[in-house]
């Protein structure tokens, strides 16, 4: 039976009770409680019927707020690529000359021919050389040693380039032999191939 209909027929008993209430003739003794057990009966039958009729609702789940994590950033170190290896470019090399090389001897700047020196003295001999050929004389160009006593003398480069028909003064140092006599170094010029050309300079000394 539905909740409507049961309610329905509780209250039309509680207004039968009542009408039959108030037609009856009531006694001295139980009109006031005919009343009142009627009133109480029909609203235990209305308490009991809405009791009955009410069905617990369990409270909704609330909803559970759930926050996610934010990701977690992974830092990965990246390593910048190395800087490419420096390259040094070598200069080309120097055109060769295609002219003639040659040289002239313009004097001897000091020590005379035959100029004596003690066993063992330490001396310098200049000559000045002029460039006769066609080719400038670059700092590549040597003096050599090449013939008769080198007395201690050392190669020498030209101390800058020498253009054709210009003179340069080159010096070369010696020891004076220890026994004595006369003694004679010879040089020559070499180009920057080692081809030697031009005069032959020399120094002559005599011990003591």
């Amino acid at each position: 039976m539905s909740l409507h209909t049961r309610f329905s027929l509780v209250l039309i008993a509680f207004v039968a009770a009542v009408l039959a209430c108030g037609t009856a003739t009531p006694g001295p003794n139980d009109a006031g409680g005919r009343a009142t057990g009627l009133a109480q009966t029909a609203a235990a039958l209305l308490t009991s019927t809405a009791a009955a009729s009410v069905t617990p609702v369990s409270p909704a789940p609330q909803p559970t707020n759930t926050v996610a994590a934010p990701p977690t950033a992974t830092a990965t170190a990246t390593q910048p690529p190395p800087p490419p290896a420096a390259t040094t470019a070598a200069p080309p090399p120097p055109e060769a000359c295609a002219g003639v090389r040659d040289s002239d001897f313009v004097a001897d700047v000091n020590v005379p021919d035959g100029t004596h020196f003690a066993g063992g003295a330490v001396f310098s001999k200049t000559w000045r050389l002029r460039n006769s050929g066609a080719c400038t004389w670059t700092t590549s160009y040597q003096l050599r040693y090449i013939s008769g006593e080198a007395m201690g003398g050392a190669t020498v480069n030209l101390a800058a380039p020498v253009p054709p028909g210009a003179t340069t003064d080159i010096t070369v140092t010696f020891t004076a032999p220890a026994a004595n006599g006369s003694y004679t170094s010879r040089w020559q010029l070499f180009d920057e191939t080692g081809t030697a050309f031009g005069t032959k300079p020399y120094v002559q000394i005599n011990v003591p």
